[in-house]
């Protein structure tokens, strides 16, 4: 006689992972491919940083990929599922993410990586079009001036001549450093990309030791 414990233990161990075909693992894994290459050359052609990490995007891509293979694997037996819970909840991430947008990019791919293990195919394909276009559609909203950290090293003589190059633009004093007769100084300003000569006129003054003009993206260290 079959009780209603052989029926919930039937339908508990019903699923396993030989339930996935080869047709469909090749599927699965070719999907994830594709879609990883899409987000590592969203991400190439979109990044806007000052340094861009080839490790970083290799990284995103990949994430796709493993995430793809770990949702496909466990979706079709419980007991594996609650196993690779327990296997997954061990590992510590400690890279510190500090830009946002790296963030957005790694959410993405596990996001990618799900919808192609669950076989989700027009959700992925949509929602990776989307996500891609609306990307690179805000990346080429670029503002007509950017923010810029002019970094001048100089001797206390030259600084009325400083001033009067920089003149009327607006500007903020990040950091002021003194040492006996030597001053370090980061300003923080807008610049159009005709002003950016600034830099070679201070530089051309005398007692001016040196000059950077550095891009900046809203991170600094105090």
């Amino acid at each position: 006689m079959t009780t209603f414990q052989d029926i919930f233990k039937n339908a508990f161990l019903s699923g396993s992972a030989t339930d996935l075909s080869l047709v469909g693992v090749l599927i699965v894994m070719a999907m994830s491919l594709a879609v990883a290459m899409f987000i590592y050359m969203i991400y190439r052609t979109c990044y806007r940083g000052v340094l861009y990490s080839h490790n970083f995007n290799v990284s995103v891509a990949m994430m796709t990929i493993i995430s793809a293979m770990i949702v496909a694997t466990i979706s079709s037996n419980i007991i594996l599922s609650l196993g690779m819970v327990g296997a997954l909840s061990i590992v510590r991430f400690r890279t510190a993410i500090k830009d946002p947008i790296d963030l957005i990019f790694l959410f993405w791919a596990v996001a990618a990586g799900i919808g192609v293990g669950a076989r989700i195919y027009w959700v992925v394909l949509f929602g990776n079009l989307m996500v891609g276009l609306a990307f690179w559609l805000l990346t080429k909203l670029k503002p007509r001036k950017l923010v810029y950290l002019l970094v001048i090293s100089f001797k206390n003589e030259a600084l009325p001549e400083i001033n009067e190059v920089l003149g009327k633009m607006n500007y903020i004093i990040r950091s002021k450093i003194t040492k006996k007769d030597t001053t370090e100084m980061t300003l923080e300003m807008y610049l159009k990309d005709q002003n950016l000569q600034i830099s070679d006129r201070i530089a051309q003054i005398e007692n001016v030791l040196n000059v950077s003009l550095i891009s900046y993206h809203g991170d600094f260290a105090q």
